[in-house]
């Protein structure tokens, strides 16, 4: 066991927007009792949580300099308070990936790459799901071609309704926003698409608000930066356990 100084954390950054983050908080606490049998508060990961608006991060991701510079920011915050294991709640940030210098001993998740690693294990055609902004940087193209994923973009009116369910996610208005992703997962099935990959971390919150839930498989990218973040957790606790 770590002494009591050395005891990992998990760092998450959010804010862009902070339900996103909120959620990635949830399913941690969540996949710590259920897969690694936390009962009592001691028995949970530590976490660091930082959540910070910045101007002009809109629905679509846009990209900037005052995004780039805040989300290194908050990074390195995260890091200054102990955080050993680090996620980005926001995949359309991880344009900025390579732009952040964390200490040697430092975990910083690459969310996409993790992402596209789990999708890999299915022999499936995804549709991906992202923000504009992702989209149009192409952001997931390299890590699904690294792992041999098969996947098809979405269609501009397609990809104008997921930008509208980011935007109401963001809002707080979650009904709304599964209304809209629910349009968009049936409109997905009629054209024969069976799995997705939810590339944007509201995309999964607006998706627990279908009021008819979809067959389609679903990659999970909250889900899977949180089960990450867990595990790697647990390692840095215990390490050379089974797990």
């Amino acid at each position: 066991m770590n002494s009591p100084n050395l005891k990992p954390k998990i760092g998450i950054v959010s804010g862009v927007g902070p339900l996103a983050g909120s959620y990635v908080l949830a399913k941690v606490f969540e996949h710590a009792a259920t897969v690694y049998g936390a009962v009592e508060d001691c028995e949970y990961p530590d976490v660091i949580f930082v959540s910070h608006g910045i101007e002009g991060v809109d629905n679509i991701g846009t990209l900037s300099d005052a995004f780039e510079k805040e989300i290194v920011s908050m990074v390195k915050q995260a890091e200054a308070q102990g955080a050993t294991i680090i996620g980005i709640a926001c995949n359309t940030a991880h344009a900025y990936l390579d732009k952040i210098k964390n200490k040697p001993k430092t975990i910083l998740v690459n969310l996409i790459d993790t992402v596209a690693y789990k999708a890999s294990k299915h022999n499936v055609k995804y549709l991906l799901l992202t923000s504009n902004g992702s989209k149009q940087q192409k952001l997931y193209h390299p890590y699904l071609k690294k792992y041999g994923v098969n996947f098809v973009e979405t269609s501009e009116e397609m990809q104008d309704a997921l930008d509208s369910t980011i935007g109401l996610v963001m809002a707080h208005k979650l009904d709304e926003a599964g209304r809209v992703i629910e349009r968009v997962l049936s409109e997905a099935e009629t054209k024969g698409s069976r799995a997705i990959i939810a590339g944007c971390t509201e995309l999964p919150i607006a998706i627990n608000h279908c009021k008819n839930k979809s067959n389609t498989k679903i990659i999970d990218s909250s889900q899977v930066l949180a089960e990450c973040l867990v595990k790697s957790y647990y390692q840095q606790l215990n390490p050379g356990g089974e797990r």
